[in-house]
């Protein structure tokens, strides 16, 4: 039997079996890698496996033979990701694994939702040490491989900010730290579903590279699946001006009263400098039932408050949206 065939077999025939034992989506008396031990060991991580596993085998059974084979690759490329990464002693395996199967089971769920979208996971890996600093880099990030249209330059943008991020997380050959010092840059992706013609990119990202602290945030991106093109506001709202005026004025007074609690830069709240940063789409995380504008640490506010998200109702956008748009309803 062929690997992929065998990945396949794997991951749906025995989900029904071990349900009412509570067990994973596999036979633990076959277990025999770190990572299958420490699923069948540990009760969460057991449940989130066979429920990954469940809404795997739902979604795959009513793919039609191209996006079953798809989505068959990808989920062996998955696997092969989570037990290269989650490795170490068993608490720390336990906590990689949980994160991976949490998004994992989101994304799936989202693959779900309306046409299959043929979006599959990369993943770049690498650790090591370079003087004083050792380094680990693990990164997700998509990869469109539907054909009803040309995804390459979305894709390329995904692959290409991927490798300028690991590169930035690598440390220089001559680099010469004092003391003993640990980087890493983690990056995952989630999926949602818009609308029928969309799907946004959330990327989350966290990384330390020296200094007082680490960095991190998210970063969303909207793709049209009808163009396979990443798609700003101006491409979801109408033509003109007048939508971004107002999203000024919503946003600026969503953000005012948040402000009095958790203060941020009241200069970034002056129209012309939030309109300029509401023409920036990597704000812009459409999801399912609403516009959630995320600002990310310094954006805003300081390093000290946090992220700032200021969440719409696509009611209230409706009449500012195209109707012939990826987001038209």
């Amino acid at each position: 039997m062929r690997p992929l065939a065998i990945a396949l077999a794997v991951l749906v025939v025995p989900v029904a079996a071990p349900l009412a034992q509570g067990g994973p989506s596999f036979d633990c008396a076959k277990a025999t890698s770190p990572v299958d031990h420490v699923i069948c060991k540990a009760p969460e991580v057991s449940k989130a496996d066979r429920e990954m596993a469940a809404v795997y085998a739902a979604l795959a059974a009513r793919l039609p033979a191209p996006a079953r084979a798809d989505l068959a690759k990808d989920q062996v490329r998955w696997i092969a990701n989570r037990n290269q990464v989650c490795s170490g002693d068993a608490g720390v395996v336990a906590n990689c694994l949980k994160a991976r199967y949490a998004t994992r089971t989101a994304n799936l769920r989202a693959l779900g939702e309306g046409v299959y979208p043929f979006v599959g996971g990369q993943a770049i890996y690498s650790s090591g040490k370079v003087g004083k600093t050792r380094f680990m880099i693990d990164i997700s990030y998509p990869q469109f491989n539907g054909t009803a249209a040309d995804f390459s330059a979305a894709n390329r943008r995904y692959a290409d900010d991927a490798g300028k991020s690991a590169s930035d997380a690598t440390p220089a050959t001559d680099s010469s730290a004092d003391n003993e010092q640990e980087w890493s840059y983690e990056q995952s992706f989630t999926l949602h579903r818009p609308g029928t013609n969309a799907v946004t990119i959330d990327l989350e990202f966290y990384g330390y590279s020296g200094g007082a602290h680490g960095f991190g945030g998210t970063i969303c991106t909207l793709v049209d699946l009808r163009s396979g093109r990443l798609t700003g506001p101006d491409g979801v709202f109408v033509a003109g001006d007048q939508w971004l005026k107002v999203m000024v004025e919503t946003v600026g007074a969503a953000l005012r009263k948040q402000f009095v609690k958790n203060p941020g830069f009241d200069d970034a709240l002056e129209p012309a400098t939030l309109g300029k940063m509401l023409s920036d789409a990597s704000h812009y995380c459409w999801r399912a039932d609403r516009l959630e504008l995320i600002f990310n640490a310094y954006d805003v506010g300081p390093f000290s408050a946090g992220p700032y998200s200021v969440e719409i109702s696509y009611s209230r956008l409706k009449p500012l949206l195209r109707t012939d748009g990826p987001l038209g309803r």
